[in-house]
């Protein structure tokens, strides 16, 4: 009879190798986040907020619920932040673009520097700044 613990044990081995893949993943989807968003900048009024709205906002909470999963608790702060200014706004103009774009930068730099967990002393000033968004 197979116990809890050991469901447990087999659980937390496979979340170990998802782990290892998790970064490569993340990229992916920061290179996706960015393509997105130099698009949304090269278009206008209906059009970028359709895209923000959709297309950004998804792979941003993607991005949101996957962080927590592999100890990049800061990806999924920084990742809801994003998807909550989103869900905000109704049009998207410079100092918009510009919001976004801290985002996403904080996201890239929190993976560039693997903070995982809360990231520390560097990972939390990034926070701050983020949180500073409205």
């Amino acid at each position: 009879m197979v116990s809890l613990q050991d469901d447990y044990e087999k659980a937390m081995d496979v979340l170990a190798d998802l782990a290892k893949e998790y970064e490569t993943w993340v990229l992916s989807d920061l290179q996706h986040l960015n393509d997105v968003f130099v698009k949304a900048q090269s278009v206008e009024g209906i059009e970028r907020a359709k895209l923000i709205q959709s297309d950004l906002f998804r792979i941003a909470h993607d991005i949101k619920g996957q962080g927590a999963t592999f100890d990049y608790d800061l990806m999924t702060q920084v990742g809801n932040h994003l998807c909550r200014y989103i869900e905000k706004k109704s049009s998207y103009g410079e100092k918009e673009l510009d919001d976004i774009e801290t985002h996403i930068c904080a996201l890239n730099q929190i993976i560039k520097d693997h903070l995982k967990g809360d990231g520390g002393e560097m990972g939390q000033k990034l926070l701050s700044h983020i949180e500073e968004i409205v």
